[in-house]
């Protein structure tokens, strides 16, 4: 027999255990591809700037669900290693971001290690439970930003 879940006791908070869990898989991750000289947040950054020829900074901190100050902070080292470029800006004027070369060489260069990482935890997981949390939390996040 199931015991019920008590939703107001504090180790079954929602947040607490969300953020728990994403430090831990962000952890798994920044180890795997951490020796590629970038972290997961900034290899996604990476990855989101290479699916289109230029992102306005507000565009991506949207798209990334990410507050511009986090983002600016990401994207200074990505600047000073030349793997995004940063064109316009000055007094409220818009900001386009492009990805380099080089940016598009080190996505390539830490792909195997993102997809052993990935293939990890989807593996510990079940293909198909993933896939139903991963379907679970964009529901949630689409009624929860409305």
């Amino acid at each position: 027999m199931s015991k019920e879940l008590d939703l107001s006791a504090a180790e079954n908070c929602v947040c607490f255990n969300l953020r728990w869990v994403t430090r831990t898989v962000t952890q798994f991750f920044d180890a795997e591809i951490r020796r590629h000289g970038i972290r997961p947040t900034q290899g996604s950054i990476l990855a989101s700037l290479k699916t289109k020829d230029s992102w306005s900074m507000a565009e991506l901190s949207d798209w990334l669900g990410m507050d511009r100050t986090t983002l600016v902070r990401n994207l200074r080292p990505l600047q000073r290693d030349g793997l995004v470029q940063a064109v316009g800006g000055g007094r409220g004027r818009r900001v386009e971001l492009v990805i380099t070369a080089k940016g598009r060489k080190q996505i390539e260069t830490l792909t195997p290690a993102w997809k052993s990482a990935q293939s990890a935890v989807v593996k510990t997981l079940g293909e198909e439970r993933w896939s139903a949390i991963l379907s679970d939390l964009e529901k949630a996040a689409l009624a929860l930003n409305r």
